[in-house]
């Protein structure tokens, strides 16, 4: 997979790192942090097994994808990653957690995807600001809905 489109993002979130982690993971919370998340659930297994599968319907740039994705990572309160098995965009995912020793989590979002080829490539920057800020305000959202359980 030809990946030109990266986007990493962070956010201190002034929450444990198991109630972040376990937040995150959840697939039950994914359209609730995640704006451009319309539907995400698990075909086989649990979020917690490496080889699990998820059904995800999603909005990127404005174009509504569904893809199938494969848990390919999980160390608990550490990180989680995940590839697309089935997507119109090939995509690898993680998500990282790290706490910084005074109660707060640091939540690092990582992707790197697919871009476009040909003449259709001078969009990859454009999709990429447009995810970058999706990616942001998720991780806003997350941060607001975690400190206000714990506030």
């Amino acid at each position: 997979m030809a990946k030109t489109i990266k986007t990493n993002e962070s956010i201190v979130i002034n929450s444990p790192v198991g109630e972040v982690f376990a937040y995150f993971t959840d697939p039950e919370n994914v359209s609730d942090w995640g704006s451009s998340i319309d539907e995400y659930k698990m075909v086989s297994g649990s979020p917690e097994e490496v080889g699990s599968l998820a059904s995800v319907t999603t909005k990127v740039a404005g174009l509504r994808l569904h893809a199938t994705e494969e848990v390919t990572a999980y160390e608990k309160n550490k990180r989680v990653g995940y590839e697309s098995k089935e997507s119109r965009i090939g995509y690898e995912r993680e998500i990282d957690f790290d706490t910084d020793g005074d109660g707060a989590t640091r939540v690092t979002f990582r992707l790197d995807a697919e871009g476009g080829t040909g003449l259709f490539k001078f969009g990859d920057t454009i999709v990429q600001k447009l995810y970058s800020r999706d990616v942001r305000a998720n991780l806003e959202n997350a941060k607001t809905i975690l400190e206000s359980q714990n506030g």
